[in-house]
């Protein structure tokens, strides 16, 4: 079982699971055993293919859904719904009305959430100003385009100035600028401070936004922790030898053929927990080292190989997804 990025209480984190199931109909596994903490003001991706578990661990964390067994906790409330004043979510298919300006929808939203008056006025055009939609404020929303309805949803998470916020793939479907301009949006959010839960099949999104990553896979848990501790975990050391020197050569001297990833001209590629053995065979036969470079993974390979590695006998029986 993957370790918890952190520990503490209700006062160091904005959610805590442990051992956290859901059985649907008493048999269809969506969680399993699932422990995790998400540290106040982090920023932290979830990441899994459909069917992974990711809508059903959100639902959990918002209250829609109830766990077969184990515990969630949301802001320091057990009672999750308790927290909802305090929180933002975002939907991956939001609805709009599109005969409705952009002030209009979030003044409907606004006083939904009892903000009335110039007290929701003043939510409403701060909102607007985060989102970058208060120049198009009143054009109604059957003309704005994805990437503007995206913003517009985020700002209507916003009026409450939630501590957390919970994002489910809000960049799906739209284009690369709209997406960068979303992106922006999401890093001054937690610059500010906020607390970000953010759902996508983007790894390159996640890895530019967040700084701690979960992976699920079949309602499992199979890796968590901070972006920079996975990256640099299980990666390689580039030794690039001086002179004219042949890297398979030297390998096959010293006998090095079993801490070896490739040898080709004169670099030796090593897995990192083998670089003390090599370097002191090279020292050891006064073979020159012209530099040494540590090779770090993207979020791409930690994912791949996590989510691969994680088939066992057990993937292999019948699904119960």
């Amino acid at each position: 079982m993957p370790q918890p990025i952190a520990s503490g209480g209700p006062e160091t984190s904005a959610i805590e699971c442990e051992g956290l199931t859901k059985f649907y109909d008493g048999h269809i596994v969506a969680l399993s055993d699932v422990t995790l903490s998400i540290p106040r003001g982090a920023a932290f991706g979830l990441l899994g293919e459909n069917g992974a578990g990711k809508s059903t661990l959100v639902r959990l964390l918002l209250g829609f859904l109830f766990p077969t067994a184990g515990l969630v906790r949301v802001l320091g409330e057990e009672q999750v719904a308790r927290a909802h004043p305090r929180l933002g979510y975002v939907h991956e298919r939001p609805l709009f009305e599109p005969r409705v300006t952009g002030r209009q929808y979030l003044r409907y939203f606004a006083q939904l959430s009892g903000l009335w008056g110039q007290r929701g006025q003043r939510r409403i055009e701060a909102a607007l100003e985060t989102v970058g939609l208060r120049a198009v404020a009143h054009r109604n929303v059957g003309g704005y385009s994805k990437g503007m309805l995206q913003r517009l949803a985020i700002g209507q998470a916003l009026l409450n100035d939630p501590e957390l916020l919970i994002l489910d793939e809000v960049t799906g479907g739209i284009d690369a600028g709209s997406q960068w301009e979303v992106r922006q949006v999401i890093g001054a959010l937690h610059q500010q401070g906020k607390t970000i839960l953010l759902c996508s099949h983007y790894l390159a999104e996640v890895e530019a936004i967040c700084a701690q990553v979960g992976i699920l896979r079949k309602g499992r848990l199979v890796l968590s922790g901070s972006v920079e501790r996975l990256l640099s975990a299980e990666g390689a050391v580039e030794i690039t030898l001086a002179g004219d020197l042949r890297a398979v050569e030297v390998a096959a001297t010293l006998d090095l053929a079993d801490h070896i990833i490739e040898a080709r001209d004169n670099l030796l590629r090593i897995p990192t927990d083998a670089q003390q053995t090599v370097l002191a065979a090279l020292i050891s036969a006064n073979i020159p080292i012209h530099a040494l470079n540590p090779l770090t993974q993207t979020l791409e390979d930690v994912y791949m190989r996590a989510t691969r590695s994680s088939v066992t006998a057990e993937d292999a029986a019948p699904a119960q997804l």
